[in-house]
């Protein structure tokens, strides 16, 4: 067998694998938000927040923002959670523990068997690909369905609503596009914050749903601090992003763009950084047109 085969049939087992039973997730409690857990039918880890005054009697919607890189534990949900409990906004916040582009050994909460299928992985890929050492199919793969996995129990433990927003920063960007570009129909609302787009986990000779009401109706925005090093260059990609999108079938009318500039009324830093705000403008704008 060969050293790229046995990397395959290692990630599919271990994806195939089910780390807690659904029966025993019905008893989990109610998390913190700096509580790592754990989806019932897939590896993936991600934190929690729920709003200050969450109930199962209704459902909530979900706003997922996957960390940029590893090593963040958890500080950007506390920043989603201020500002949401700041405007009494009724979102469930979920960030994901994405493999995405991190070096998996460094991984504490994926050490073993997860660190292991994704480290084969990666050593399989092909010695000429653009991106040597990493495979980003396999990675893209563990993310996607890590992902679609927590939501599936977010919906059922914690009554969180069958479409989500996701938003990405910088590296996780590529997360939120991925969704953005296979599976519009889980979405509500997209926001691209201070990052490009790198086709990771997409095929751009299948895309799922052109021209489909999913599309076009789904609104997305770009967010870029004009004083980040990288402002020309993800402005670029967004342009190049932006007509792809049009082909696929989504509305011009729906995509928005947004600079922020020094000195700006709200004192919000221009650099390479989150931009919570500007996401939940964004969201309660967009749940005000839904809810029309």
């Amino acid at each position: 067998m060969t050293h790229r085969l046995a990397a395959r049939c290692a990630l599919v087992a271990l994806l195939m694998a089910a780390p807690i039973s659904l029966a025993a997730a019905e008893s989990i409690p109610i998390p913190t938000s700096a509580q790592v857990q754990t989806a019932t039918t897939h590896p993936m880890k991600y934190y929690i927040s729920l709003p200050r005054n969450w109930s199962a009697n209704r459902k909530w919607p979900v706003l997922v923002a996957p960390n940029a890189h590893y090593g963040d534990k958890g500080k950007h949900i506390a920043s989603f959670a201020a500002q949401r409990d700041a405007r009494k906004a009724r979102f469930i916040i979920v960030a994901p523990l994405v493999i995405n582009a991190d070096r998996v050994a460094d991984m504490t909460e994926y050490r073993g068997a997860v660190a292991d299928a994704i480290s084969a992985a990666d050593a399989a890929s092909p010695a000429g690909s653009r991106r040597p050492n990493r495979n980003d199919a396999a990675r893209a793969k563990f993310d996607s369905e890590g992902i679609r996995a927590v939501l599936k129990d977010v919906q059922r433990l914690y009554r969180g609503e069958d479409k989500i927003y996701i938003t990405g920063f910088s590296s996780s960007t590529h997360i939120a596009s991925m969704f953005l570009f296979t599976h519009p129909e889980l979405l509500k609302g997209v926001i691209i914050n201070s990052g490009g787009y790198a086709g990771r986990g997409v095929d751009e000779s299948h895309i799922p749903l052109l021209n489909s009401p999913e599309r076009a109706t789904l609104p997305i925005k770009f967010i870029v601090g004009e004083n980040d090093a990288g402002c020309k260059r993800y402005l670029e990609s967004w342009q190049e992003t932006k007509a792809k999108l049009l082909r696929y079938g989504h509305s011009a009318s729906r995509m928005q763009m947004e600079v922020i500039k020094q000195g700006n009324p709200e004192h919000l830093s221009a650099g390479h950084n989150w931009f919570p705000t500007k996401i939940f403008d964004f969201c309660a704008a967009a749940e005000l047109t839904s809810q029309k």
